[in-house]
């Protein structure tokens, strides 16, 4: 531990640090968008999405819970912290049950699967302020334009455009995780030549 509060640690070590349990929800998510959809695809993209999310998946356990990487000091979160979570988590539900309402409604149903894209992207943007986790602002950003563009492109090319979507989500998810673990992992140099400078 340095003078900051910062730690240098696997993840499987830190468990209970919501740095890392956190990850698992987005992970089973991911897992689950591509599970679902990859099925109505054509061939050959089902295998070639299970293997994506395979190697998306390998890269998501070796950052997070394998490398050795810098823990900074947790900051604490604001006393609404927990509102925004209960109100994006909420809001989310809404968009998910509206929206479906409206894609039934227009013979839509089968692009339920980038209407949820959009809404879990779209509820990830608030928890970078409210947990200090600037990843979330990237992550839902990109969940939130694939899920546009998948509802357009699904207006019109139907059901494997949203499918593709909800896929391509997938492995996107895993790959931010990844990699905002894996900057974690490249810190320790930086900030031995910091206290060497001192």
């Amino acid at each position: 531990m340095n003078e900051s509060g910062a730690l240098r640690s696997r993840g499987i070590q830190r468990i209970a640090d919501p740095r890392v349990w956190g990850t698992i929800i987005g992970a089973a998510g991911a897992t689950v968008f591509v599970i679902t959809s990859r099925g109505v695809l054509a061939e050959p993209w089902p295998l070639i999405a299970i293997l994506a999310w395979a190697a998306a998946a390998l890269a998501y356990v070796a950052c997070v819970f394998a490398v050795s990487r810098t823990f900074a000091a947790i900051e604490m979160v604001g006393a609404a912290a927990g509102f925004v979570y209960l109100a994006s988590v909420a809001g989310m539900l809404v968009v998910i049950r509206l929206g479906t309402l409206a894609l039934d409604h227009a013979g839509k149903s089968d692009l339920r699967p980038a209407l949820i894209v959009l809404a879990v992207g779209l509820h990830f943007i608030p928890f970078a302020a409210a947990f200090h986790t600037p990843m979330f602002t990237l992550l839902g950003g990109v969940m939130g334009v694939l899920g546009s563009v998948g509802l357009a492109l699904g207006w019109v090319w139907g059901e494997p455009a949203a499918a593709a979507t909800a896929v391509t989500s997938g492995v996107v998810m895993l790959v931010v995780i990844a990699a905002d673990a894996a900057r974690g992992a490249g810190v320790k140099g930086g900030q031995d030549r910091s206290m060497r400078d001192r």
